[in-house]
């Protein structure tokens, strides 16, 4: 079933940003959005709100993934035996360094 709301363009568009950064369609916003209104019990919204927060960014998942990779990469040469330079190992781990603290590891600074 559905429901046919009329809005503004300005109002279809703050409803998009909203619902674009909170990392959902428009129309997943707007149902939460009424549905928390028929029942003051529920919190979707809070929960949607919660769930974005929590939400790494694109980039940072591009990152991890990267950072990942790397680390599969150098099990594979160690476990083949395979010599390391200690000059790139020593660049590899200042760049593992600050990944993390950029995450806010701070326990290898």
């Amino acid at each position: 079933m559905s429901i046919d709301v009329r809005v503004t363009k300005a109002e279809r568009e703050a409803v998009r940003r909203r619902a674009r950064r909170l990392g959902v369609k428009p129309s997943k916003w707007a149902r939460t959005v009424i549905l928390d209104a028929l029942d003051s019990r529920r919190d979707g919204l809070g929960q949607m709100e919660v769930m974005a927060a929590s939400t790494p960014s694109p980039e940072l998942s591009q990152a991890v993934e990267q950072v990942r990779r790397v680390g599969v990469n150098l099990n594979q040469v160690l476990r083949r035996g395979g010599a390391l330079d200690a000059e790139l190992l020593r660049e590899v781990m200042d760049s593992m360094d600050d990944v993390r603290a950029q995450l806010g590891d701070r326990t290898a600074l």
